[in-house]
């Protein structure tokens, strides 16, 4: 195979999003040939022998609205056990104490507005007593051009006035009575969204550095961040800073999401966790949604989509896409199956039901969000069939439910640790896929050479940097492209063998947590008896002996 001379890999998400890269910045991509001589762009069998079926999500149970003491957690509104694989039932009761968020979301399509009522149960977890809870309201960011405004908050059923802080991106609810380590508060809130749109911003702020994460773009409606929700508090207090638009904004723990969504009868939703109808009249759908334990809930809908399924043991994988894209929604769910098989195995279980992979109008090639990734709808039909590009992208936001989703990171100040080591697990699909000589010219084509060139123009940073230390110029090939050396080297030193094991530790110690750069190092010391510190401090680090 001449695999080289063909080889110049998309693999490097040049300007990355949420772990995208923009089609328009995008060099040529990899036509390899797989072991089992198949190309990377057509049809790709996975290990499941099982049929492709249509995914049927159970009916949700009736709601319990009866009020919760504040000294105590309230009992799950609906059954979360239809959201994950049933191997992994018994996860829901190691989080007791894990935010509750109920949603009813009303989306207007002709008014382009997400009308919403929220109930948030939540449990101070920390040592200390906190005096205040703060909300982030993400579509209220340059990234997200939306408008969020709050109608009313309600904690424990009484009227409170909040503050608005971080120009509007969030807001300080005060709390009458400290709240004391292990109590629970209720917080309630209405709030109304104005979703940008193709011609119109829906605020004054500029939506032209996002990515259309969130918005209704030709006909389909897309609803990232679309609610309040509850940052992560740690030992340096409420993480609350704003990113730029080309890095991930969104920090939190994993919480369990009640959400009953109202659409136009016209609409396909799809959503994170497992999504039902529960009622339907001439003019609208509600669903059902139940998300847990995950870090956020997105949801899309259109009223042009069609969807492929497949069964990769309990997981049923969804490749959701317009009509008329029957070849690249093939394509998406084969490279999306056989990721998901792959690293269910090397790296550790995926645990939910359902893996949702949907085509829409975002400019980022892919965004990675809790059990569904969004892809560029570009790749689906570039003119010429489905785009080379695809296979890494879909790849690479698949990843991203084990790295950022089940272990999850500041993403706003320690970038590197999920987005660097996705790339380079992407690489080591490519590996297992087309061959060892596969990742060599990965690493050499994709990784080096930007390496090199960063070096050579003088703009050589350390990879372990927050998002803002970086411009928008340098942020992805910084941590996109040098970040996964960092990982090879280690690969290197330790062999093969006990870095799929230093992953697997990784993963297990710190499934449904915040892992921080001592949770890695404390992985790799403890496979191998070292932390390669030296190799950390040179490339995260920056700091050469």
């Amino acid at each position: 195979m001449r695999i080289r001379a063909l080889v110049v890999l998309l693999a490097v998400c040049l300007a990355a999003a949420s772990a995208g890269c923009r089609p328009d910045r995008s060099s040529l991509t990899p036509t390899l040939r797989s072991n089992d001589g198949v190309t990377a762009t057509a049809a790709i069998p996975t290990a499941s022998t099982e049929p492709e079926v249509a995914a049927t999500p159970s009916p949700k149970p009736p709601p319990d609205d009866a009020p919760t003491p504040s000294s105590t957690p309230p009992s799950d509104a609906i059954s979360f056990e239809r959201a994950l694989a049933p191997g992994f039932r018994d996860d829901l009761d190691q989080l007791p104490d894990a935010t509750r968020y109920r949603l009813d979301l009303d989306l207007d399509m002709e008014r382009a507005t997400v009308s919403g009522d929220q109930e948030i149960s939540y449990t101070n977890t920390e040592s200390v007593e906190l005096e205040s809870i703060y909300l982030r309201l993400f579509p209220n960011t340059s990234g997200y051009g939306g408008e969020m405004s709050i109608v009313s908050v309600e904690v424990d059923g009484r009227p409170i006035a909040p503050e608005r802080a971080l120009q509007g991106s969030a807001l300080r609810v005060p709390l009458r009575t400290p709240l004391q380590p292990g109590r629970h508060v209720k917080l309630d809130v209405r709030f109304e969204l104005a979703l940008p749109t193709s011609n119109h911003p829906a605020s004054s702020q500029e939506p032209s550095d996002g990515y259309r994460q969130l918005g209704l773009y030709d006909g389909v409606a897309a609803l990232a961040n679309a609610f309040p929700i509850i940052p992560v508090y740690d030992d340096e207090g409420w993480n609350l800073a704003v990113a730029p638009s080309y890095g991930d904004a969104v920090f939190t723990d994993v919480a369990f999401f009640d959400v009953s969504l109202t659409a136009p009868t016209t609409m396909t939703l799809v959503g994170s966790g497992t999504c039902a109808p529960v009622s339907e009249n001439a003019a609208s759908t509600t669903w059902s949604c139940a998300a847990a334990p995950m870090r956020d809930f997105t949801a899309v809908t259109g009223g042009s989509y069609r969807t492929r399924s497949r069964a990769i043991g309990d997981v049923t994988v969804n490749s959701v896409f317009y009509a008329g894209h029957e070849e690249g929604g093939q394509a998406a769910l084969d490279f999306a199956s056989r990721a998901l098989d792959l690293f269910s195995k090397r790296i550790g279980a995926y645990p939910f039901a359902e893996l949702d992979v949907v085509e829409t109008p975002t400019l980022a090639g892919g965004i990675e969000y809790p059990g569904l990734v969004v892809i560029n709808e570009s790749y689906y039909d570039s003119g010429q069939g489905v785009s080379d590009r695809m296979e890494w992208v879909v790849v690479h936001e698949v990843l991203h439910q084990w790295w950022y989703g089940l272990v999850g990171n500041d993403q706003v100040d320690e970038p590197w640790l999920d987005e660097a080591l996705v790339q380079y697990c992407t690489a080591l699909y490519y590996e297992d896929v087309y061959g060892e000589e596969a990742l060599d010219i990965v690493v050499e084509t994709s990784f080096q050479q930007a390496y090199a060139e960063l070096q050579e123009t003088g703009r050589d940073q350390p990879v372990g940097l927050p998002v803002a230390a970086y411009s928008r110029r340098n942020y992805a090939p910084v941590v996109y492209q040098k970040g996964p050396l960092y990982f090879h080297d280690l690969r290197q030193e330790v062999g093969a063998k006990a870095f799929w094991h230093i992953l697997e530790a990784y993963f297990e110690r710190n499934r449904y947590r915040i892992a921080r750069p001592q949770d890695w190092l404390a992985a790799v010391e403890t496979v191998t008896g070292s932390p390669y510190r030296s190799l950390y401090d040179e490339w995260i680090l920056g700091e050469r002996d």
